[in-house]
């Protein structure tokens, strides 16, 4: 019989909840992964709460530094076949991955990248520096893509293989039972509130169909992030759009559910979501999504299920909507679409099938376009 694989994972856990620590979380749940490996998990995470995460607090050096004696106990007295590192490409969190990176090479540990967001491009193409930066810390590496579509953000500091593994969220919802009705169309708007992820773009928009007439309804569903709801009623007072909007507050499990039940239409406008797994959610309850083309988006919401925006402005949200409000059968068609997209590709199933077979070794997992002979 032969030798299990040992595997490191050192990656953010919740809290807080957004979309990286939910697929972490279910990683670390995984019976398939734990079940096939010899696995130890180590919290990256340093953030309490969402308004955490972008700001630079004292106690996250300290986290950090016991963050890095953890793993160097790990790999000085375990025997690793991998390390599995989360990997963000700005801030605070980059240099603290980049010291996790740094520590596996030490213990001559090959580490396996994952990267949830985008950015890299960007900020290697501001900075020489940071380009440097990156090629060292994405040398000699693997690496983990959440679509085809964000190879592109790193071509500039990495060759190499490259595997193309989509989120996944559990399966809660097993008949599309989606249909378009009389009455006011409801529109749902489920996230954090953060500006990036384009709530206010959203109730400018809100504003501008109502003053051509459209008879709609919007309910507001999160957690305070950048924005607090205060910001948001007085807002929505000044427009006048109190009888429209309805600020709900963060919802979870069935009550979350229901938010999705009972929507027409699921709007995320953002220029922040690399996948979006709230796009997952909302499609596999047959919801039909706009949202932005951004990250690994349009691998989601492509060929028809969903609406994708080119750009990301309050009149870009505003036709998008109108598009839906003016086509109910479009509706239905994005809704029959996204769903059987959901359950063929984003299950909590087929992604742990794809991160074994990854794990594993196995080659089919590869997307080969930027496997070269080095940078």
């Amino acid at each position: 019989m032969s030798r299990k694989k040992k595997i490191l994972f050192i990656m953010q856990l919740p809290p807080p909840i957004h979309g990286v620590s939910v697929m972490n979380k279910i990683i670390k749940e995984s019976k398939l992964i734990n079940d096939s490996f010899e696995c130890d998990y180590i919290n990256l995470a340093t953030a309490k709460n969402i308004n955490d995460l972008q700001k630079g607090f004292v106690y996250k050096y300290f986290l950090t530094v016991g963050i890095a004696f953890r793993a160097i106990y790990k790999m000085m007295f375990n025997r690793y076949d991998y390390v599995y590192i989360t990997v963000f490409p700005w801030g605070f969190a980059f240099i603290k991955d980049s010291l996790i990176v740094l520590i596996a090479r030490i213990f001559r540990l090959k580490p396996i990248l994952h990267l949830h967001t985008h950015g890299f491009k960007r900020s290697a193409e501001k900075s020489q520096f940071r380009k440097k930066l990156y090629k060292y810390v994405f040398k000699n590496v693997e690496v983990i893509c959440l679509s085809p579509f964000l190879i592109e953000d790193i071509e500039l500091i990495y060759s190499g293989a490259v595997y193309i593994l989509p989120n996944g969220i559990p399966q809660v919802n097993f008949e599309n039972n989606y249909k378009v009705t009389q009455g006011p169309v409801k529109l749902l708007y489920l996230s954090n509130l953060i500006k990036g992820k384009g709530i206010l773009l959203l109730i400018n928009a809100i504003e501008k169909l109502v003053e051509s007439g459209y008879t709609i309804k919007l309910r507001v569903v999160g957690s305070e992030g950048d924005l607090s709801y205060l910001d948001l009623e007085k807002l929505i007072k000044e427009k006048k759009l109190k009888e429209v909007i309805e600020l709900i507050g963060p919802k979870f499990g069935e009550e979350k559910y229901a938010e999705f039940r009972n929507a027409d239409v699921f709007i995320l406008p953002s220029n922040y979501d690399t996948f979006g797994l709230v796009l997952l959610e909302a499609m596999q309850f047959g919801v039909p999504c706009i949202s932005t083309n951004i990250g690994g988006i349009p691998d989601v919401l492509g060929e028809g299920r969903g609406v994708i925006m080119n750009e990301i402005s309050s009149d870009a949200v505003y036709l998008a909507v109108k598009q839906l409000l003016d086509n109910p059968e479009k509706r239905n068609s994005m809704s029959s679409l996204g769903y059987k997209y959901y359950i063929s590709h984003f299950t909590v199933n087929v992604f742990e099938k794809k991160l074994f077979n990854i794990l594993d070794r196995r080659a089919d997992q590869i997307d080969e376009r930027l496997i070269k002979n080095g940078i």
